[in-house]
């Protein structure tokens, strides 16, 4: 810039140019760094814009997708899902308390399931302690199971919800307290879980719910606080923990129908036989038949 001074200006006035010159670059190059953060801003500015517009677009889908249940398409059915538990007696398995048994079912590939309730029932069976000298030589090994009276019948899953806890009282009922027995076998109490096994979502915390829930007031079954929801081929598996033993049972012994009948006056001699059985857990609700596609 100093080539750009006459050589005959004063020194004083050239002073001067030269230094008017120094603040003129100076305020170039500002203005210049000035331009180039306004375009770094406006280009990072588009791009925010550009990514609130994706984050929009995001949402509006989100917004569109399934939510609740109701908005899944498909036919609605009954539907109830049945699971079944053996509950081993003392003549097949010493000592049965406690062990945490096992029963599972997958949710078929028409539609997912929707749970409501859960409900449950023990079937009884009757088995075998072995031969009774003089009493029942015919009785089968020990282990095997004895059609009688009992074997079939329902009873409760909770010791708490028999009402009358008895059936049988015999002749002479009333005139001597000695003689009623109003005990009624087959009662069992245990602990149970269940969890959607795909999701490895548990449907409780670590301690098992007892089975007094399940059986309720007046058979009122275990009502959900909301729809249970399972897609399609989901594992759903039940554990259930044997509180007690279902224990023995005095059964009337005669020459009848497989060498067991009842009786409506006791003979004199009774067979001592094992309780065991099935215990049916349920879980009620409704399939969602659709295509084969995922319902979310």
């Amino acid at each position: 810039m100093a080539d750009d001074i006459p050589l005959n200006v004063p020194p004083q006035v050239a002073s001067f140019l030269r230094n008017l010159n120094d603040k003129q670059a100076r305020q170039s190059s500002q203005f210049e760094a000035l331009a180039k953060a306004y375009r770094e801003l406006r280009t990072r500015s588009e791009g925010d814009k550009l990514e609130i517009q994706r984050l929009g677009e995001w949402v509006r889908k989100a917004a569109s997708r399934i939510r609740y249940i109701e908005d899944i398409p498909g036919k609605r059915v009954p539907y109830t899902m049945n699971f079944e538990v053996s509950i081993p007696s003392v003549a097949n398995v010493a000592n049965p308390v406690g062990a945490r048994i096992r029963a599972q079912q997958q949710v078929s590939m028409d539609g997912p399931f929707v749970g409501t309730m859960l409900m449950g029932a023990f079937r009884m069976q009757t088995f075998s302690l072995g031969p009774i000298a003089e009493v029942a030589p015919n009785l089968p090994p020990v282990g095997e199971e004895v059609l009688t009276p009992l074997t079939g019948r329902f009873r409760p899953i909770a010791s708490t919800a028999d009402a009358f806890q008895g059936a049988y009282i015999g002749p002479g009922a009333g005139t001597d307290p000695t003689e009623v027995n109003t005990f009624r076998p087959g009662e069992i109490d245990f602990l149970w879980e269940y969890a959607d096994e795909g999701t490895d979502r548990e449907r409780q915390n670590q301690i098992p719910t007892p089975s007094r829930y399940l059986f309720s007031e007046n058979d009122r079954p275990f009502y959900l606080a909301v729809s249970d929801f399972f897609e399609r081929g989901s594992t759903i598996a039940f554990y259930t923990t044997l509180l007690r033993s279902v224990g023995l049972v005095e059964v009337n012994f005669s020459t009848g129908w497989n060498g067991y009948t009842e009786s409506p006056i006791a003979p004199a001699d009774r067979v001592l036989l094992a309780l065991g059985g099935t215990l049916t857990l349920s879980i009620h609700g409704y399939k969602i038949l659709q295509a084969q596609s995922p319902a979310v």
